[in-house]
């Protein structure tokens, strides 16, 4: 008898790209007030805090609502002990830790959450703006849109994930908390505009992202206009990929400056 796939319902179908985005978009709104952020005088939520917290926190509240799905994982740091789906090493010589790998319950024969696993995904998390607000958009574009490998942009993610050997199938995904004009009208309104960033540092968020829209001529901060880009250098290094999945959420609260996250998924080949 065919396994039924817990994440699609289809017999004999076995989980792919758009179910684990589904699934990482639908923990979104449950943590993202919960999120530890990169200094405690912060304001958590998804736009201030790291890249492992962030995935850690997805992939737990996944696991969470949905045991059957992921049977078997271990939700913590691999590195050098022998278990563990995050921060695996890379096999060898070649340096530097996987984000995130996994067997669902419908993997192939002999899958298991070791050193075969069904699905190994690097992720890359950008920041448009700051807590406070503040600019941070060169950096963010850098990230996305650098054909060096050595500034750490998502091309390196996606140069060296198919290389880890203990995989099956390979992904990137990007983390953008993306901020439009109408965040200005939420962040006026919200109760923790002037919440201290730090203690002895006054904050007005709503001015702060006030500046930071007319230096960007009112444009929102978005990956979209960028995603083309990214494409474009992948194929320039000879990276196969998929087609890219999207998936948006919106309406977070738990942040002035923060209310949106865009989630892009390429699969390598």
């Amino acid at each position: 008898m065919q396994a039924v796939d817990k994440l699609t319902g289809e017999r004999g179908r076995k989980v792919e790209l758009e179910e684990i985005l589904d699934r990482l978009a639908e923990q979104v709104e449950a943590v993202d007030g919960i999120m530890t952020p990169i200094q405690p005088y912060y304001i958590p939520s998804i736009g201030t805090t790291g890249e492992p917290t962030m995935v850690r926190e997805l992939v737990s509240k996944w696991v969470e609502k949905h045991p059957n799905e992921l049977p078997g994982i271990v939700l913590k740091k691999r590195r050098k002990s022998g278990e563990g789906c995050f921060e695996i090493n890379y096999p060898g010589n070649e340096g530097g830790r996987l984000d995130f790998g996994f067997s669902s319950s419908t993997a192939h024969e002999g899958a298991d959450n070791q050193n075969n696993l069904e699905w190994v995904i690097e992720f890359k998390r950008i920041s448009w703006c700051g807590g406070t607000g503040a600019d941070h958009s060169e950096r963010a574009v850098g990230k996305l849109c650098s054909p060096y490998p050595a500034t750490g942009p998502i091309l390196k993610d996606a140069l060296r994930v198919s290389k880890h050997g203990h995989g099956s199938r390979y992904a990137v995904i990007l983390l953008s908390p993306d901020v439009h004009p109408d965040q200005l009208e939420i962040c006026r309104n919200h109760p923790d505009r002037k919440r201290r960033w730090k203690p002895e540092d006054e904050n007005d968020r709503y001015e702060t992202l006030s500046g930071t829209f007319r230096k960007n001529n009112g444009y929102a901060f978005t990956s979209d206009p960028l995603l083309p880009f990214i494409e474009k250098i992948f194929e320039i290094m000879q990276i196969k990929h998929g087609n890219r999945i999207i998936r948006k959420v919106t309406g977070l609260t738990s942040h002035p400056v923060f209310s949106r996250l865009t989630l892009v998924g390429w699969e390598i080949k």
